[in-house]
């Protein structure tokens, strides 16, 4: 009997100190992916952001928001864009992503939809330094 309480005491000890350690990753999404979740009345409240294969600030930008998710783990989604992209039905759905979002110019741009819509202050171009994007996050409620 003894023995028994010893093994369950250290199987209990063992799974209380072996905690999640998994890091919450950005996930990604096409184009129409994006669509269909704007459209989704359930699912279009989201983080976004685009980004784009060899892009020094992307990259940069990449590792900004992993270690916010170490702080702090939130629902992210990205959309890496291929510029010179010639699938007809890719470069259709980028195109009405564009008119959903406005032109994106300039890599990695961020977006919260909030119920489907985006406001203006939603909305950020270019690289985020990290301690301003966790204000924005906060603000959003995001973060905590």
């Amino acid at each position: 009997m003894k023995k028994i309480m010893i093994v369950c005491l250290s199987v209990f000890l063992l799974c209380a100190c072996s905690g999640n350690t998994a890091t919450k990753k950005p996930v990604e999404l096409s184009a129409q992916n994006v669509i269909d979740k704007l459209a989704d009345k359930k699912q279009n409240s989201f983080l976004l952001y685009l980004t784009t294969e060899d892009c020094y600030t992307c990259d940069e930008y990449e590792k900004v928001v992993n270690e916010l998710l170490k702080e702090d783990p939130f629902d992210i989604y990205y959309v890496s864009i291929d510029l010179n992209e010639d699938d007809a039905k890719v470069v259709a759905a980028l195109n009405e992503l564009n008119i959903t979002i406005g032109n994106f110019t300039e890599l990695p741009m961020t977006f919260y939809f909030y119920q489907g819509a985006l406001l203006p202050e939603n909305k950020k171009a270019g690289y985020i330094e990290k301690d301003d994007y966790r204000e924005w996050l906060k603000g959003l409620h995001l973060m905590k």
